[in-house]
């Protein structure tokens, strides 16, 4: 388990890694759905967060990374979200699930940030036209994908900054309610949406959040840029009513 020795910084794994820390080199791609709100609420029950919602609709996010050597190693990816408020009706991004094939990132992601990591097998590939992602929890197939890159290629790079809200029960920073930001710059970034393929397995805590935020439909956006840089930051506590 990580342990901070100072503002900012943490000990793990016998090594030392002082935030920010930044991402020079990944490349993602994104879905975005439209989700049942009832769902989106129950998969929140525990959390002092509640989804954002449009006429009814919550709206989930199924996430494909893969990182570059940097400060976490190379490793790949997957995140399953969901659109959130959090206290003050702050918006942002928070994670269900986020598997990944490296055990350090693991665990830094759950102490530094309360992500909800976890380590899985993966096969996720980036070609010219399609993201195409197996995650696999043992020998258990949990899902498979295939995203189709939009036609519509944007013309100069993105930048943005994503908010963020983690709760995690377990960890170092269990039962803390973390709000950040992500910045990150975008380069070679095409939108679309349709030509999606998600195909699930019968019984996983992840593709059962996936079945119930209806993550198997036509998304109403896809994002694929090929090349992600960034830094993170800490995530600080905010203070709840819980």
């Amino acid at each position: 388990m990580a342990q901070r020795t100072a503002a900012g910084t943490w000990s793990i794994q016998g090594r030392t890694v002082t935030l920010p820390v930044t991402i020079p080199d990944a490349r993602i791609t994104t879905a975005v759905f439209r989700a049942p709100a009832a769902e989106a609420r129950r998969l929140l029950a525990e959390t002092p967060l509640t989804p954002l919602e449009v006429r009814g609709r919550a709206f989930s996010l199924l996430l494909c990374v893969h990182y570059g050597e940097w400060v976490l190693g190379t490793y790949d990816e997957v995140g399953v979200g969901l659109l959130v408020s959090g206290p003050g009706r702050k918006p942002g991004l928070h994670l269900l699930d986020l598997p990944v094939t490296g055990a350090f990132t693991r665990e830094a992601g759950q102490d530094f940030w309360g992500l909800p990591k976890w380590l899985m097998d993966a096969d996720l590939r980036f070609g010219p036209g399609e993201t195409s992602v197996v995650v696999r929890d043992g020998d258990a197939e949990v899902m498979r994908a295939s995203i189709r890159h939009g036609r519509r290629r944007l013309p100069v790079p993105v930048r943005a900054s994503v908010p963020s809200w983690s709760y995690l029960a377990y960890g170092v920073q269990a039962h803390r309610l973390l709000r950040g930001r992500v910045p990150m710059n975008l380069n070679g970034v095409r939108l679309g949406r349709g030509g999606v393929s998600v195909r699930l397995g019968a019984a996983h805590p992840m593709a059962d959040r996936m079945r119930a935020l209806g993550m198997l439909g036509r998304p109403l956006l896809t994002v694929h840029a090929e090349r992600l840089s960034g830094s993170l930051d800490e995530f600080h506590p905010v203070a709840t009513a819980r």
